[in-house]
């Protein structure tokens, strides 16, 4: 049997596939599982993953169309049983894809918030997406009409990193963090596609939270995603005792990222990651959906604000809108204080102890 993950969003959603990867491939240990990307970080992302054959890389955002059906139409010749596109995949785009690589049976979401213009119906199987379910849940749906599993099967998400990146991190942290002291994560940006640059808590909180953990518990602080100038002004409000983790390699981040002891995180692939590693998660959420993305099977404090309006943001292409305008706009993540998060650390440390 033939597999095709289509993993065309970005690396947190790709991420929240991993327990169902696992399973299909522990439930069908003689499959051939492949992968289909277009971002370079989650091919790095699932290099070393052991229940994948092959990782296929499309650049369909920066090459040609024409280059781009050129790739699908050699990978169709794999003839694949089934090809998946992992959820959220809520696009016209990624709907064709799947039908273009002609695999024997397409599995996709029908959505909630969906137009007869985004073509579900060109796929085979169709899984009704659920409010307020988890993604790694809705993902775990998607294989349910090709192997056996119950909620309870799904694991933690998952990312291996190999021996070359961990002893490359190990020697960086202990450059980096010489004194052995409490070591804080934290991931200040986000995406800004579809403007989900407003699922940013304010840099100036972040800096005073960041003072507050160094002052109270010696903590040692270290900035990742490749928001690098926004990383740099966060450095010098924290008077260049942070420093700034990531580079342009994603594992090169995540390997670093697994001597953090705690790690406070926008809703991001970053956060996400976390999860993945064990490491306790601080996350603040906006207009985003707790419910369906809060940190998979690791210890976590959620922070937001509970208002009528939120969350309000659902899958779909649309960018992110609130229906609050002036200084009131999106003060579902203004008006989080740094107390709050702050007080959220706290709880985490000492359970720490």
């Amino acid at each position: 049997m033939k597999i095709l993950i289509n993993a065309l969003s970005g690396n947190g959603d790709a991420l929240m596939f991993s327990p169902s990867l696992r399973l299909l491939k522990e439930k069908l240990p003689d499959a051939e599982i492949d992968m289909l990307v277009m971002f370079r970080s989650v091919m790095e992302m699932f290099e070393k993953n052991p229940f994948l054959n092959n990782i296929h890389f499309i650049d369909f955002l920066k090459q040609s169309k024409f280059t781009s059906l050129s790739r699908i139409r050699k990978l169709k010749k794999n003839n694949y049983d089934f090809s998946i596109n992992v959820y959220p995949s809520n696009r016209l785009e990624y709907n064709i894809v799947n039908a273009f690589l002609g695999a024997g049976k397409k599995i996709a979401h029908h959505y909630l918030h969906t137009e007869l213009s985004r073509a579900e119906f060109i796929n085979d199987v169709l899984i009704d997406e659920i409010k307020d379910r988890h993604n790694v849940l809705q993902n775990l749906d998607l294989i349910k009409s090709i192997v056996q599993v119950k909620d309870e099967d799904a694991g933690p998400l998952e990312i291996f990193v190999s021996e070359e990146d961990k002893k490359k991190a190990d020697l960086w942290i202990n450059e980096n963090n010489s004194d052995r002291r409490m070591i804080a994560g934290f991931h200040p940006g986000s995406s800004v596609l579809k403007n989900h640059i407003h699922k940013r808590w304010d840099k100036k909180k972040y800096a005073e939270l960041g003072n507050r953990l160094i002052k109270d518990y010696n903590a040692k602080i270290l900035l990742f995603g490749n928001e690098f100038e926004l990383n740099e002004e966060l450095k010098n409000m924290m008077n260049g005792q942070a420093v700034i983790a990531s580079t342009s390699n994603y594992m090169d981040s995540i390997a670093r990222m697994k001597h953090c002891n705690l790690f406070v995180s926008n809703d991001t692939a970053f956060m996400h990651s976390a999860a993945a590693l064990k490491i306790p998660v601080v996350a603040i959420f906006a207009y985003t959906n707790f419910k369906e993305l809060y940190p998979w099977k690791t210890q976590y404090r959620i922070v937001r604000k509970e208002l009528e309006c939120s969350p309000c943001f659902y899958n779909s292409p649309e960018p992110a809108e609130c229906i609050w305008k002036g200084e009131e706009e999106f003060k579902c993540m203004k008006l989080i204080e740094t107390d709050e998060v702050y007080n959220a650390c706290k709880e985490l440390i000492s359970e720490m102890k």
